[in-house]
């Protein structure tokens, strides 16, 4: 159950990433566009938000505006729009174009997509100091700035002619890159709980900024619970695998209590003449009552788990003061603090903005919320995952499922082949969730 240290992370050099198994699991919302319900206009902020899909379909040929309605017309079918007139759609093309000859980034007039990042030693570890564009600040008290590239396609939509003189349009893919860039602070955060209890936590935070303008406010806030007999720590190296452009995201990593577990009581360490033998003690989230060597679900200590709950929902209340709406906070985590993770967000008293578990699963003390059903779960697995076998966990992932809830899961094969420990996939998993997560708000939002 202990994973070695994140600082001795290292990567394959261009090894391909395999899927070996996904499934995708999903609740069907009622359709917006059923009797009674008025429909939402189709405005240019979404249709530049399909700018990638027009350039796929179009294959990056001129088209005319009959074309475009056309498919948005099969695009849009039963989303719960209206499709925009012939007049509407020459406006609507008019206002996307305005910028595109440009060729640059043009606030709203322009589509992102982010195709990853780039190591200048492809060799090396995947810390965030050896990311192409990587900068640092000077430490002041216990903060530092960082930054490093994101590379990615801009689409903007461009005019041309045919030769009948005819009004044409083209979605025009450049490649480009962005900055991104936090400040990572070492603290401890101190929340209350029940009573005039609180709850103390080491943590590390990453609080968003932008090049050039500093620290800006956070639209979303991210809880990341990391591993069994890890620490947060170890995550001030790997900023970028919480890095998205989509949205400011503030990123709270604390670290879990050092406890002895009752699995191990065998697991003794001399702690000098006054102490002497004591048991092994670990950073861990609950107190595990077995150990079955990845073979099955271990049992836990129910008043450890109760007590944590408590404590991450603390934690959960404290950002969603910060940033406003329970929708606007996620939480996740890796191995046991996936399991957590998830056991604080179906329990919560409201809906939250989603989970992202990285090689953990569903625990079977964690109570199904009908009320959080809708609730995005992107759950990822490993595909060699000895710790964490397929075998079994899909079992957890069912249960989710049988219950309906709002179900992604994607097993697949790290590159690194380190099994449950998982390396670089790691930051690929939760950026890919913190995206879809954020547009999926973003979109509905519109």
């Amino acid at each position: 159950m202990a994973p070695p240290s994140k600082s001795g992370k290292g990567r394959v050099a261009k090894a391909p990433t395999r899927l070996t198994t996904k499934s995708k699991v999903g609740v069907r919302r009622s359709s917006s566009n059923s009797a009674g319900k008025t429909l939402k206009l189709f405005d240019a902020r979404r249709a530049r938000s399909m700018l990638v899909n027009l350039f796929r379909f179009t294959k990056g040929q001129p088209f005319r505006p009959q074309v475009f309605r056309s498919w948005l017309r099969q695009t849009v079918a039963g989303k719960g729009f209206k499709l925009p007139s012939v007049v509407e759609t020459e406006k609507l093309l008019a206002t996307l174009s305005r910028n595109g000859r440009a060729g640059v980034d043009a606030g709203n007039q322009s589509a992102w997509q982010p195709l990853g990042l780039r190591y200048v030693d492809p060799e090396g570890p995947c810390s965030v100091d050896n990311l192409q564009g990587y900068e640092r600040g000077p430490v002041r008290d216990t903060t530092r700035w960082v930054s490093w590239h994101e590379y990615g396609s801009l689409y903007g939509l461009h005019t041309t002619q045919d030769a009948k003189q005819r009004q044409l349009y083209q979605v025009v893919r450049n490649r480009a890159l962005r900055r991104l860039s936090c400040d990572i602070t070492r603290r401890k955060i101190v929340v209350p709980t029940s009573g005039k209890k609180k709850a103390q936590f080491n943590s590390v935070v990453l609080e968003p900024r932008r090049p050039g303008v500093g620290r800006v406010a956070p639209a979303f806030s991210f809880i990341y619970l990391h591993s069994f007999s890890a620490t947060s720590t170890e995550y001030a190296a790997f900023p970028h695998y919480f890095g998205v452009s989509s949205a400011p995201i503030r990123v709270v990593l604390p670290t879990a209590p050092y406890q002895e577990q009752t699995c191990f009581e065998d697991w003794m360490v001399w702690r000098g003449k006054a102490l002497k033998w004591r048991r092994v003690k670990f950073n861990s989230w609950f107190d595990y009552l077995t150990d079955k060597g990845g073979s099955g679900e271990n049992r836990l200590c129910l008043k450890s788990l109760e007590e944590m709950r408590e404590r991450v929902h603390a934690l959960i209340r404290e950002e969603v003061k910060r940033v406003g709406d329970p929708k606007r906070v996620i939480v996740g985590g890796n191995s046991q603090g996936c399991c957590v993770a998830l056991d604080a967000a179906l329990t919560f008293p409201e809906v939250l903005g989603g989970v992202i578990g990285c090689v953990g699963h569903v625990l079977g003390n964690t109570p199904l919320d009908p009320a959080k059903r809708q609730m995005p779960l992107h759950l990822f697995h490993e595909a060699n995952d000895q710790e964490m076998k397929w075998r079994w966990i899909q079992g957890t992932v069912q249960r989710l499922v049988d219950a309906g809830f709002n179900v992604t899961s994607k097993r697949e094969a790290d590159p690194a082949n380190c099994g449950h420990w998982i390396q670089e996939i790691e930051g690929q998993w939760v950026r890919a969730a913190l995206r879809k997560i954020i547009h999926s708000q973003t979109a509905a939002a519109a």
